[in-house]
């Protein structure tokens, strides 16, 4: 079967332009995926912060005195 050199040509540039468009989304994701990673990181270290500080609260929550029934202070 004869094809016509133009519809070669064309198949060719669309092949080119697709391949541009493949590259630029891979680029696109790999970008993606590396801010991903540095989000991921960040949360956490983020969430061992929190972690921390919660556990600080408790400790000092438990240091303060306690009211009985009546109100008074008593200790621990």
């Amino acid at each position: 079967m004869l094809v016509r050199k133009s519809a070669v040509n064309t198949a060719r540039l669309e092949i080119r332009r697709l391949d541009k468009v493949v590259a630029q989304q891979n680029k696109e994701l790999a970008f993606r995926a590396e801010a991903y990673g540095r989000l991921r990181r960040r949360y956490l270290e983020l969430e061992g912060d929190y972690q921390a500080l919660e556990t600080e609260f408790r400790q000092l929550k438990l240091s303060l005195p306690t009211r009985d029934a009546r109100g008074r202070f008593s200790k621990r």
